[in-house]
């Protein structure tokens, strides 16, 4: 026997860790305890708050919550200390950590119509926990990345090594579908226990589809990449005949009549929610840019596309090239709002210039995609410890007629009294009779929803993308309040 294999064979021996599926009864391959799986849902849960944040509501809250935990009961695990969190995200998002913890955002929930399709959302996240399908993953991954470290160190063949990482890869990515797939079953088998038809989950796919085609065909308007969604039924299509079986196949588990959907509570309590970025980033009306929690308004240009990110606030001008971002910036111990221009632009020299609410400069600054290019650099000292930063920046060619309007939102600075942070509206979801309106177009006038507010008005109603109002009790739209 070659000497190098035999590492070779002591590690797969190793590494064959088997567990019983909770779901099937039948041994997989687990390199992962029950116990690390909890401890890993634990640790990250933290981190997941950190970065999306809870939704201030408490009603809505423990409304999913209590949704959640019965769905729970039903499952191959409900002896798991489950914990259900709507996330303060305007992503069309949901998904599980191991161990039980399971999130929902705020921005999905908008485009649900009923709580049993709620259910058929937080069942298929169920079914990933109780399949253990991160635990199955990892230990896949965790094997293949090993086994091309060893063939690659005992036969010292980097082209053998690729070739297993690849193998591996295609194993993980292979049963990705079957995963999905699983925790359709799953999903549908919770709900038809708890007493929802499990149809309604066929009927969330076509939802999340249309917003699909929406966001690819503005995401290629706009030259950017477009944000898919990838948690529930993202790899179905429309009329999946594979998901169509499981979802019925569910229906013969026993002979039951199904509760109502519930969509009238549900639509009450989404009823009033925040749409759109949390206000915790600010609000954009109109060109005004307010932020409540740091006291401060800005005017950006008219017109301007806004993104705004809980990392930053970028706007763009649709004809040109030129480009505005403004964030946050932590102030060094005694740092000058000077010097941290000069920290920022990595120049020593850079000429600084005051202005009425801070300071400015001229210099070269690199867009997100490019290469260095005229810019606008400034600073407002919101405190002793942070500061604002306004960056704008446009093509050589285009830079000297952009500078007026980038240093006009710098001296547009305001700073918010109690009273104006107290008068400020947020854009909030809100349920209105259909009747009020003759047509999408009159919904969309009305709405504060801003760009393409029919199509995604459309999107809220299962109307994409050309269904008429008609027909319809009551319709979502969106006001500042």
């Amino acid at each position: 026997m070659n000497k190098a294999i035999v590492p070779l064979l002591l590690l797969l021996g190793a590494l064959h860790g088997c567990a019983t599926n909770p779901v099937t009864g039948k041994q997989d391959f687990a390199l992962v305890s029950e116990s690390e799986e909890i401890e890993q849902g634990r640790r990250f849960h933290a981190t997941i708050l950190r970065q999306y944040g809870v939704y201030d509501d408490p009603a809505l809250q423990e409304y999913v919550n209590r949704l959640g935990q019965q769905l729970a009961q039903q499952s191959h695990r409900a002896e798991l200390n489950y914990h259900f969190t709507v996330l303060d995200s305007p992503d069309i998002n949901a998904f599980a950590l191991p161990g039980g913890y399971i999130y929902i955002t705020r921005g999905i929930m908008a485009y649900l119509d009923s709580e049993a399709e709620l259910a058929g959302v937080l069942g298929h996240e169920i079914g990933h926990v109780t399949a253990r399908h991160s635990v199955r993953q990892q230990s896949g991954q965790l094997a293949t990345s090993l086994l091309g470290v060893l063939i690659c160190a005992t036969t010292g063949n980097s082209d053998l090594a690729n070739l297993g990482q690849a193998i591996g890869t295609g194993i993980v990515r292979g049963y990705g579908r079957e995963h999905e797939l699983e925790a359709d079953r799953l999903g549908a088998e919770y709900l038809h226990r708890s007493g929802y038809d499990p149809e309604v989950m066929l009927g969330v796919i076509g939802v999340l589809k249309d917003q699909e085609i929406y966001e690819k065909a503005l995401a290629e308007k706009e030259q950017r990449e477009p944000n898919i969604y990838h948690g529930v039924y993202s790899t179905h299509p429309r009329n999946d005949d594979r998901l169509k079986t499981v979802v019925r196949a569910a229906k013969k588990l026993s002979v039951k009549t199904y509760r109502d959907s519930g969509r009238d509570a549900y639509l009450a309590l989404i009823d009033g929610t925040t749409w759109g970025p949390s206000i915790k980033q600010g609000v954009v009306s109109g060109s005004r840019f307010s932020h409540p929690e740091l006291g401060i308004a800005l005017d950006l240009p008219r017109g301007w596309k806004v993104i705004n990110r809980p990392e930053f606030l970028q706007a763009r001008d649709p004809d040109s090239s030129a480009l505005l971002q403004i964030g946050l910036e932590a102030l060094q111990a005694n740092e000058s709002l000077e010097a941290l221009l000069r920290r920022l632009t990595r120049k020593d020299d850079l000429e600084v210039s005051q202005t009425a609410s801070g300071v400015t400069a001229i210099t070269r600054l690199r867009p997100p995609k490019g290469d260095f290019q005229p810019g606008v650099i400034s600073a407002i000292a919101l405190n002793d410890d942070q500061a604002i930063t306004l960056l704008g920046t446009a093509s050589e060619d285009q830079f000297d007629a952009a500078k007026p309007t980038l240093l006009a939102v710098n001296d547009s600075f305001t700073r918010l009294g109690p009273a104006q942070i107290e008068a400020l509206k947020y854009p909030r979801l809100r349920i209105v009779d259909a009747d009020t309106y003759p047509d999408f177009a009159a919904l969309a006038g009305a709405s504060s929803i801003g760009d393409d507010a029919e199509d995604k008005l459309r999107l809220l109603n299962r109307a994409f993308p050309a269904g008429d109002i008609g027909g319809l009790d009551r319709v979502k739209t969106v006001r500042d309040e």
